[in-house]
């Protein structure tokens, strides 16, 4: 039966099919002509995979999000950036950078990132004199940032299959985010300095107070958020709904600029956006249902450590495991199609848990920026009007960053541990 599976899969998916459809007919099929059980059974592990209650927190980020993103507070959190490091070589590509992780510490999401940094900062750079290759790929892999830096999506998603504790995830996240910002922030300063980008002045003590005056509402968001959890005043998933009402008064009594024909708006877009994301999970879920039922993680474990059990080689054969998977499936159903499998393997081999999650969240941000199925691309073909192929051509120089900070994320496990360990 797992032996049809994959062919059944790829199969279905080739001829057309939603991501969510393609995995759930698979496992339909799988059953229907190669196993015993009755298939009705699909549609009810479709359903038990959506009612779980941390991913009860996806729906509450992206309202979240897309409260904050309509609320005026992309905009701020841009000047806000601008004034800290707008003045280094390449200042103005390097706040976007900046700007992307803030508004990924709200938003939780790589999509909503690239909307609503890059719809701002996109002509920004292009009227600066940037290329806009070189523009358009920085905001699409700058926005991968969002699902890293906690509070993450993502990360729900993967807490919620694993068993792994979402408030020591999203603790560990910290680092990461900061460390792939940090490289892509160095690439901007060189690639600036040699096509010598005019620099902005040092900003005055006081137009760096004003920015972050102007942010501060924002700015508060993450702090009450993971303040809230690591206090145990609310769970991770009691957090997503403190967000969205923290958003909608910041947007509706403080900034004043959603009103409440926005608000409908808002409601409709973020439950067409929470409805795609949760049948995705459901169809995963069922596949990787399967997958468990049948013994696959045990037989798959035994057949790898089998070739090895030196831990350097296994991540190294897991990171291109999901890499290549990314390339095919959406980050949230490669976690939860992929991470029962391999999380136990790493785990006897050494790997702790949250680590190994960390790893498992930028490898399949990696597959947010290439094709066929990279979600960023498609967002930042939309703000761009640029093909496929040049937005994903002009994100490999910033892809082989993203390398990088995945070899010294994978190999250094204390920039994913240390944080959560403090906490806990």
């Amino acid at each position: 039966m797992i032996t049809a599976l994959l062919p059944i899969f790829f199969a279905v998916l080739l001829l057309g099919l939603p991501i969510f459809a393609a995995l759930a007919f698979a496992v339909f099929l799988a059953i229907q002509f190669f196993g015993t059980t009755d298939p009705v059974i699909v549609p009810m592990r479709m359903f038990t995979g959506m009612n779980n209650f941390s991913l009860m927190a996806i729906p509450f980020f992206i309202l979240a999000a897309e409260l904050m993103r309509i609320g005026g507070l992309s905009g701020r959190l841009i000047e806000l950036a601008k004034a800290l490091v707008g003045w280094v070589p390449g200042g103005l590509a390097a706040a976007t950078v900046l700007s992307c992780l803030l508004f990924g510490a709200i938003s939780g999401s790589s999509p909503a990132t690239v909307v609503a940094i890059g719809s701002i900062m996109f002509p920004a750079l292009v009227a600066a004199g940037y290329d806009k290759r070189f523009a358009i790929g920085l905001i699409a892999t700058a926005g991968t940032l969002g699902p890293i830096v906690p509070p993450s999506i993502a990360l729900i998603i993967y807490g919620s299959v694993t068993g792994t504790s979402v408030g020591r995830l999203f603790a560990a996240g910290l680092i990461p985010a900061i460390l792939i910002a940090s490289l892509l922030i160095a690439y901007c300063i060189v690639y600036a300095s040699i096509k010598g980008y005019a620099r902005a002045p040092f900003p005055s003590l006081k137009e760096v107070i004003a920015a972050f005056k102007s942010a501060a509402w924002g700015l508060g968001l993450p702090f009450i958020l993971l303040g809230g959890i690591y206090s145990g005043l609310f769970t991770p998933t009691e957090s997503a709904a403190v967000a969205c009402m923290y958003g909608l008064f910041v947007g509706m009594v403080i900034y004043r600029t959603i009103g409440w024909r926005d608000l409908l708006g808002t409601l409709r877009s973020s439950g067409l956006t929470s409805a795609t994301l949760l049948l995705i999970t459901a169809g995963a879920s069922a596949f990787s249902w399967l997958l468990a039922i049948t013994g696959t993680p045990t037989q798959l474990a035994n057949q790898v450590l089998s070739l090895t059990e030196d831990p350097i080689m296994v991540m190294a054969l897991f990171n291109v495991v999901m890499i290549v998977a990314g390339f095919f499936l959406d980050s949230a159903s490669a976690i939860i199609v992929l991470s029962p499998l391999l999380e136990p393997i790493a785990g006897r081999v050494g790997v702790d848990p949250v680590h190994f999650g960390v790893i498992t969240l930028v490898n399949f941000s990696v597959g947010m920026i290439t094709p066929p199925v990279g979600l960023n691309l498609f967002v930042a073909m939309a703000i761009s009007r640029m093909s496929l192929v040049e937005v994903f051509k002009a994100c490999l120089p910033l892809i082989l960053m993203m390398f990088i900070a995945l070899l010294i994320l994978t190999y250094v496990p204390v920039l994913s541990t240390w944080v959560p360990s403090l906490i806990y």
